[in-house]
């Protein structure tokens, strides 16, 4: 027996055949689809452990700015100003860091707003409970607007939601027009949004579900919104335990009105 015929004889017992092949690529897919959730879930997890990192880092940071100024920030100066500023520019000299004002789990299209220091440099995903902390806006006959709220105004703290995940004001189409920064109360506060709606949008900005014109907090893919609250502490809670504190089925601005109350609107 020929030389020759020995190594093509000993190749061809070293090759696969198509069987062996197809059961190799069945396997690999077959662990793709075992890993692809966990992964995905994992990077869902690394992403809910940033967000709740921001949030308690801007909590923090509006603990500092009540201690300086005596009183919670404006939602955003008036539409007049240029540049404008809103919240965040508030709270970044507090916390110096701009990426923990982008929500990880909000999508790119949430990111609208710009610094006033950073024009370039946008944010958004987090919204404040500008109803009951900071109004700017001016509303003809109504001495209520602009305001603030001083730090005695909320007396529970610990009850209250400064800041938390946002969807905006979602149009039918699911778009969001309005809102990436703030977040309403489930009913509008006895002192109102400072338009028509009671909510942060109107006419065209809002939608035709249940929301309508409200800046809904966002339970994104976790099922749960984030939250910042009054007295520096995060946590998070579904949206309908949010908007109904006193938990007898019904909305109420118990988490929102500083009072804990569910009775106050």
């Amino acid at each position: 027996m020929n030389s020759g015929y020995l190594i093509c004889t000993e190749m061809y017992r070293k090759a696969f055949t198509l069987i062996e092949l197809l059961v190799v690529i069945a396997i690999i897919a077959i662990l793709a689809a075992i890993l692809f959730p966990v992964l995905s879930q994992a990077r869902v997890a690394a992403k809910k452990s940033v967000n709740m990192s921001n949030l308690r880092q801007i909590g923090i940071g509006i603990q500092m700015y009540l201690s300086d100024q005596e009183g919670f920030p404006m939602m955003s100066s008036p539409s007049s100003q240029v540049p404008r500023t809103r919240w965040p520019d508030h709270m970044y000299p507090y916390v110096k860091n701009t990426d923990i004002f982008r929500g990880p789990l909000a999508p790119p299209a949430m990111f609208s707003k710009a610094f006033a220091h950073a024009p370039s440099v946008k944010f958004g995903g987090y919204g404040y409970n500008y109803q009951y902390l900071g109004n700017s806006r001016f509303v003809t006959g109504n001495s209520a607007f602009p305001f603030t709220a001083s730090e005695s105004a909320v007396e529970y703290p610990a009850d209250t939601v400064v800041i938390a995940d946002t969807m905006g004001v979602r149009r039918a189409n699911n778009t969001t027009v309005a809102g990436e920064y703030t977040i309403d109360p489930p009913l509008s506060s006895s002192r109102g949004s400072g338009k028509a709606s009671g909510y942060y949008g109107e006419g065209a900005e809002c939608g035709t579900g249940p929301a309508g014109c409200r800046s809904l907090p966002a339970e994104w893919t976790t099922g749960r919104v984030t939250i910042a609250w009054a007295d520096g502490h995060a946590g998070t809670k579904k949206r309908q335990q949010l908007d109904d504190k006193d938990g007898n089925g019904t909305p109420d601005n118990g988490y929102w009105n500083g009072l804990a109350d569910a009775a106050v609107q």
